[in-house]
This record gives structure tokens, C-alpha cells and sequence, in this order.
């Protein structure tokens, strides 16, 4: 068996062309193939595009279709990377936007791209951005956003696609407005706030969870896209579950929510930070961030109270064996 690993990620750059980075390790000399193609359903359908050597570990690569989505796989000494793919795709006026596909399971099973997205709200959604949502063909949204949030911000998106409301306890602009009145509040107290608040998702939203496991396990319901006012806390919590049903590690799951912190600019919020003391700017960066300790704080709260989060998701969440199993049927390639 070989021990030659592939690792990539795939980027889009300014000029629209995929940007594809790779490492092999252990390390060594020789060359690399490039494959692409527009679908990921099977391997036979990519086609060799470049060949390119181990130690250059990037490459160019012009669109060969609409230039919104296209996958790669790398090959080197008798062995192949997972499907590769671009994660993040860029919206006008959406944040956090991006797939939570491409993962590997700790039995080495690889989750589909294309089948599960993310993002921030969507209510200021563009004619551009309906449109690439559109193409991306998302069936079903679940809007974890609150009922007073989702009533003030209707979303706007082509009248095929189901819109579901799972509403969460709301930490958007308007809570975090709350918490700025007192002037004492500092960074710590924003963590401290935001923990909880994790409790009180786990706690007293499992109905909403429950029902989005129910939608997961009917596959006429994909590609779902989860999202939220940031989509980073609620939709954070609910992809952990997620991925962790289906079998990624936690370092995996881990790196996932932190990449909320690369597409979430707290400078450009709702909130004009500006005339505040340093503390409340530290306080609001803490609450419009993600941060390891809001996730481990929650998951160890799971552990603590339930025994694991294994049990959570089956005597909660209702997500039995039965309904793992056809999730990874769902969500994994079978391949």
C-alpha cells in the first residue's frame, strides 16, 4: 500500500481563472496530473488538462465551462487526491458563502461537493447572487435566522426553491445592541455570552435540528443551503452535527466553522463601532467572530450532559443509525 499523500484546495482568483494548490507528501521529485471536469458524479468523467511538476505545487487553470464550478483530481506515483474543488463561491452581496463538501470521513469516505451549502443572509441577495443560486441548483433553504429577523428580511429567491424557517434564538445586530448598553461589557463577557448562547441553541432548539436531520434524510431535498444572519453560529452548530454524524474528525469540523473568520469582515457589520471605547470594539469583534472556544465550549457541555455527542444526536436529535447511514449514502461518494 502506498504511503504518497495528495493534499489540494482549489481557488478562484480576481481574474476568474481556478487557482490549484497541492502538497505530496512524504516529500519527493517528479511530475503531477491535472484531471478536470464539470461533473463530480463519476471518475470516468475527468479528463487529463495539465501535467505539471510536484515541486511547482500550483497551477493556473482557465474555466472550461460557466467558470462557476468544476472539479480536479490529482494524480502522482500510482496515487490520487479526493475530489477537489473550489469551496468558497463568491457572492455580490452575500457573506460566508461556500461549500462544506470535499471533507474526508475518518474511514476515508469523501462528502460530496455541491450537496450542502452555508452562508450568511440572504435577504440583500442580488439579481447576480439569485442567479448563481439558481445555477448552483440549491432545492431547499433552511433559514435559521429569528422569526422577528426573517419577518423584517424576507428572502428573495427564484420561486423554485423551498424555503424552510428553523428559527434559532437570535444573535444578530439587534441582541448584540442589547449587550452594548452596558458600557462595562468587554471581551470577555462577549465570550462568556456567546458560550452560553451555544448552550441555549443545543438546549432549547433541538425541535429545529431535529427537523433538519428529517429533511436531510430525503435526498429530494438536496443541494440544501443553510443559512443564518452570519452564518456562523446557528449554521456553525448545525454543520458540527452534520459533519460529525457522517464521520469527519473533529480537527476537520474545527477547521470548517474557523473559515467563518475569513469571510466575515466585523468592520463592515451593522453596527458602527467606531465611536465605541476599545473594550466594546474588542467585545464586538469577539461576538461577529468565531472562535475554537465558543465550539469546544458547547461540545463539551454535549459530552458533560448527554455522555457524548452520540448520544445527543440519537436520543435528541432523532438521528438513529439508521438515519446516519443514509446520510453518508447521501453525502458521501461512493467512490
Amino acid at each position: 500500500m502506498s504511503t504518497v499523500k495528495i493534499t489540494s484546495v482549489v481557488e478562484k482568483d480576481r481574474e476568474g481563472d481556478f487557482l490549484l494548490k497541492w502538497e505530496v507528501s512524504p516529500d519527493q521529485e517528479g511530475s503531477i496530473d491535472i484531471y478536470s471536469s464539470l461533473t463530480d458524479s463519476s471518475l470516468t468523467s475527468f479528463t487529463p488538462v495539465a501535467t505539471s511538476r510536484i515541486a511547482d505545487q500550483v497551477l493556473r487553470v482557465n474555466p472550461t465551462g460557466s467558470g462557476l464550478r468544476e472539479y480536479f483530481i490529482l494524480r502522482t506515483a500510482g496515487v490520487q487526491s479526493g475530489v477537489v474543488a473550489n469551496r468558497v463561491i463568491e457572492m455580490n452581496n452575500i457573506k460566508n458563502f461556500r461549500d462544506v463538501g470535499g471533507y474526508f470521513t475518518t474511514d476515508n469516505r469523501q462528502m460530496k461537493w455541491g450537496e450542502i451549502y452555508r452562508s450568511g443572509n440572504l435577504s440583500n441577495a442580488t439579481l447576480y447572487d439569485q442567479e448563481r443560486i439558481r445555477r448552483l441548483k440549491i432545492k431547499t433553504v433552511i433559514d435559521f435566522r429569528s422569526e422577528r429577523t426573517a419577518g423584517k428580511y424576507p428572502i428573495l429567491l427564484h420561486p423554485s426553491i423551498r424555503k424552510i424557517a428553523l428559527p434559532l434564538a437570535p444573535m444578530d445586530a439587534g441582541k448584540l445592541d442589547e449587550q452594548m448598553k452596558d458600557e462595562h461589557f468587554d471581551r470577555s463577557d462577549a465570550i462568556r455570552y456567546v458560550q452560553e448562547e451555544y448552550i441555549n441553541l443545543v438546549e432549547n432548539h433541538k425541535t429545529q435540528f431535529a427537523e433538519m436531520f428529517d429533511l436531510l434524510a430525503n435526498d429530494s431535498n438536496y443541494p440544501v443551503l443553510l443559512s443564518g444572519s452570519l452564518g456562523k453560529d446557528g449554521v456553525g452548530i448545525a454543520t458540527y452535527f452534520i459533519l460529525y454524524a457522517i464521520g469527519v474528525p473533529q480537527s476537520t469540523i474545527e477547521q470548517d466553522y474557523m473559515l467563518s473568520n475569513q469571510h466575515i469582515d466585523p468592520a463592515k457589520a451593522e453596527i458602527d463601532a467606531r465611536n465605541l471605547s476599545e473594550s466594546m470594539q474588542e467585545a464586538v469583534t469577539a461576538m461577529l467572530s468565531v472562535n475554537r472556544a465558543y465550539l469546544n465550549y458547547v461540545v463539551d457541555y454535549i459530552k458533560q450532559q448527554y455522555g457524548s455527542v452520540d448520544n445527543y444526536l440519537e436520543k435528541e436529535l432523532r438521528v438513529t443509525s439508521g438515519k446516519r447511514n443514509l446520510l453518508r449514502k447521501f453525502l458521501l461518494y461512493p467512490f
